[in-house]
């Protein structure tokens, strides 16, 4: 029989891991939304790199959720990137990690809190691979609930928790086509198992999400594109083992620009998100810088 879950049940948001990205239990979770964009399924060469993400993301309404609903997050994701000299497959071994630093401020009907601390940590590791005008990368992603997090209550039924208290696996792939005529098209797809939050014995359900990104070189130096994502939970969430037929998705879309030079670039976009379901709705404007070292 299936467990009836009332809207207080969606009281508690917690916050992203690399990205600010609603799904799964109470509309939250970590998988980086929006994030990747251009010559995203292309690893650099062997080196240290650093790239740090931004992200402002403001949601007004919650489907299927409570009627009164304003989500701000602000997020700072620097993430550190070593490229070996290590073949295996014949792909290049590529190694990361992650720490988001996010501020939160969360209202629903009448009640409001206000976090800022560190989110959970990302682990990962990938092999990339190229040919010609073509470029693949296979990745394994480790979510750590390693983010702040407090569990709600009768009298504070409403927490802007930074991390979710449960522990992610995420298998990756993404690849770019880029020929020489200067066009870009890329994709970042995964595949997330999450296990369950101790404390609320909620499960949050199997989902598969991805960036996209549609560019085209302006000269040597900009890039223009269209970009985005899409979310769709394959399975329903669960407490204390019972099936509560709740399932979210999202699509997203939007401008994005890049300028890039020697040994750095710098991506903006902004995208809006539609057909959402059981989720905040919003929109989110993103910023990426990466330096090689």
């Amino acid at each position: 029989m299936k467990k009836i879950i009332p809207k207080a049940s969606f009281l508690l948001l917690l916050a992203l891991a690399a990205n600010s990205a609603f799904a799964t239990e109470n509309g939250a979770d970590s998988f980086a939304l929006g994030a990747e964009g251009m010559m995203a399924g292309a690893l650099p060469p062997p080196g240290l790199y650093l790239l740090n993400y931004y992200q402002n993301y403001h949601a007004g309404s919650f489907d299927q959720g409570p009627d009164s609903f304003h989500l701000d997050v602000n997020a700072f994701i620097p993430r550190l990137v070593w490229m070996t000299e290590h073949n295996y497959f014949g792909g290049q071994l590529g190694f990361y990690a992650a720490q988001p630093l996010v501020d939160l401020r969360l209202s629903i009907n009448g009640m409001s809190d206000h976090n800022a601390a560190f989110g959970d940590l990302i682990l990962g590791s990938m092999l990339g691979w190229h040919s010609g005008h073509h470029h693949w990368i296979g990745a394994i992603e480790t979510v750590l609930a390693t983010g702040k997090y407090d569990t709600p209550t009768a009298f504070q039924p409403v927490i802007a928790n930074l991390g979710k208290n449960y522990n992610t696996i995420r298998p990756i792939i993404a690849y770019t086509y880029a020929p020489e005529n200067g066009f870009d098209l890329s994709t970042k797809l995964s595949y997330s198992f999450n296990d369950e939050n101790d404390d609320t014995h909620y499960k949050s359900g199997e989902y598969f999400a991805g960036d996209y990104s549609l560019g085209y070189k302006l000269n040597n130096h900009v890039k223009l594109a269209i970009e985005g994502y899409a979310f769709k939970q394959m399975t329903s969430d669960r407490v204390n083992g019972d099936d509560i037929g709740q399932k979210g998705q999202v699509l997203a879309v939007g401008p994005a620009i890049q300028y890039q030079d020697q040994n750095w670039s710098i991506e903006a976009k902004y995208l809006k998100e539609t057909n959402v379901e059981n989720r905040p709705e919003g929109h989110t404007g993103l910023l990426k810088f990466v330096w090689a070292f």
